[in-house]
């Protein structure tokens, strides 16, 4: 079990509450050369069509005042009602430090199964039925939540910030003012384009995790509900960092289910290297 460099805890981050960490977390492949980009996502739903809209955010466009706790209300009854999604979440950090992620997600059930690319380095993650997979391919190592072994606790950290469950709680914790800026179309989808102010801490504390030092109080985000009030789009600019969160096929099955005896390798807990 290798360790992979600190753009890892801070991609995942990021991409969630605009702020850094400073830990690190086993992967199952070489580790990677920060030089080279993540690949560009190829999810249908992150390239606009020419007659969509361009984002028109800047981060103190907060357009016209809205009841945060209808916006908030709204997100989480939609997402009860229509639970299941493919999401596609890309950050970067400078001109040469980026991360992807993409997969599926049952937030009901709180489900995931997704993959994480770092440039030369992939990452596959898997959460179905309360227990937590690291992917070292051909096979699926079990994480547990009780083990004391710092690197498998990593693990745990980076799979429980990629459930858009947890990304979901702890936004809907940390918004303080919400805005709408109107009509947009993301991904062909007709959506109204939202702002939220989001306390940074609040939102951290939602994850267990701590206000790293420099990271901004607030954090602008901009959100485009499509006319069932479900996330098509998140995105925010903070602190040097990019970030955006593309969501499509709410409601279509997902396939996330547990791995047979057979694809399931030793524990990381038992000494494997």
């Amino acid at each position: 079990m290798r360790l992979t460099p600190p753009l890892l805890a801070a991609a995942l981050a990021l991409a969630i509450t605009g702020c850094a960490d400073d830990g690190a977390g086993p992967g199952p492949t070489a580790p990677q050369n920060e030089s080279t980009p993540a690949a560009p996502s190829t999810s249908s739903g992150s390239t606009a069509s020419p007659e969509e809209a361009a984002p028109s955010s800047t981060p103190t466009d907060t357009g016209k005042p809205f009841d945060p706790e209808e916006f908030t209300t709204r997100l989480e009854a939609a997402v009860e009602e229509t639970p299941t999604v493919r999401i596609d979440v890309q950050v970067q950090m400078n001109e040469t430090m980026s991360a992807a992620a993409k997969g599926v997600q049952d937030l009901r059930r709180n489900a995931l199964d997704m993959d994480l690319d770092l440039g030369n380095q992939q990452l596959g993650y898997l959460l179905v039925d309360g227990q937590y997979y690291l992917a070292q391919p051909p096979k699926w190592v079990p994480v547990e939540e009780d083990s004391d072994n710092p690197a498998v606790g990593q693990t745990l950290q980076q799979i429980q910030i990629l459930s858009m469950r947890n990304q979901l709680d702890a936004f809907v914790a940390g918004v303080e003012q919400a805005g709408t800026k109107g009509k947009e179309k993301v991904g062909g989808v007709s959506t109204t384009h939202y702002t939220a102010s989001v306390d940074s801490q609040r939102a951290l504390a939602e994850l267990g995790m701590e206000k790293a030092p420099g990271t901004a109080d607030t954090i602008l985000y901009d959100v485009w509900l499509d006319d069932d009030d479900l996330i098509r789009k998140m995105s925010f600019s903070a602190n040097g960092v990019s970030a955006e969160v593309m969501a499509s096929e709410w409601g279509q099955p997902v396939d996330i289910s547990t791995p047979k005896p057979s694809e399931i390798a030793q524990s990381p807990d038992s000494g494997t290297p």
